[in-house]
């Protein structure tokens, strides 16, 4: 059976007065991301997919080594666009931010797209990817679109998925079933402050 393999980025260095969007991998989201990529390593997948943001791009540069693969970028897989909200320097109020934006996924509450925007979005470039790529997918993202997708195509609920997440992680999603699997972390991952997304 084939399988679309959703993998959270590893952990950011957390840079308060710049976007997250633009953070990298710090040295211990470097280790975390090759520890994850020996648990990959069973998936029948062509290439590498990510994101344009650098923290999930140098995940997946770092997995693609591992397992000999080539990286590919794609637009429509960046995280929920949210450039424009300041750094949140509270754990709870970042959490209770997404909530917010997942529970009233209409309304424009948190960055530049309501969730509903992101999630379409979202679902477009994993429909394309998908496409183009026949055997396993292993597509490098982010929590909250992660949540969004998931949520459409197998009834998860985002706000209880997203709190799973941990930098790095990934989960695998049956192909045409859409069944999910259990999130798989690196093995030393712990569990990840929301706002790093």
């Amino acid at each position: 059976m084939r399988e679309l393999v959703l993998v959270r980025h590893s952990q950011p260095e957390i840079e308060p007065d710049r976007p997250a969007a633009t953070w990298r991998l710090s040295e211990l989201g470097r280790r975390r991301a090759e520890s994850l990529a020996a648990r990959l390593g069973h998936y029948r997948a062509n290439v590498i997919w990510c994101s344009r943001e650098p923290k999930a791009k140098e995940t997946g540069e770092i997995i693609g080594h591992a397992l000999g693969l080539p990286l590919r970028v794609r637009d429509g897989l960046e995280e929920h666009h949210r450039r424009n909200v300041p750094f949140i320097q509270s754990a709870q109020e970042f959490e209770q931010a997404v909530e917010e934006f997942l529970s009233r996924p209409a309304r424009l509450v948190l960055g530049s797209e309501t969730a509903n925007q992101a999630r379409d979005r979202f679902t477009a470039a994993i429909e394309a990817v998908l496409q183009a790529d026949f055997e396993d997918v292993i597509v490098v993202t982010h929590g909250t679109v992660m949540a969004l997708y998931l949520a459409r195509i197998a009834n998860v609920e985002p706000m209880s998925f997203w709190r799973e997440l941990k930098t790095p992680c990934f989960v695998g999603v049956e192909i045409p079933r859409m069944r999910v699997g259990p999130i798989v972390g690196s093995g030393e991952a712990s569990r990840s402050v929301g706002r790093t997304s």
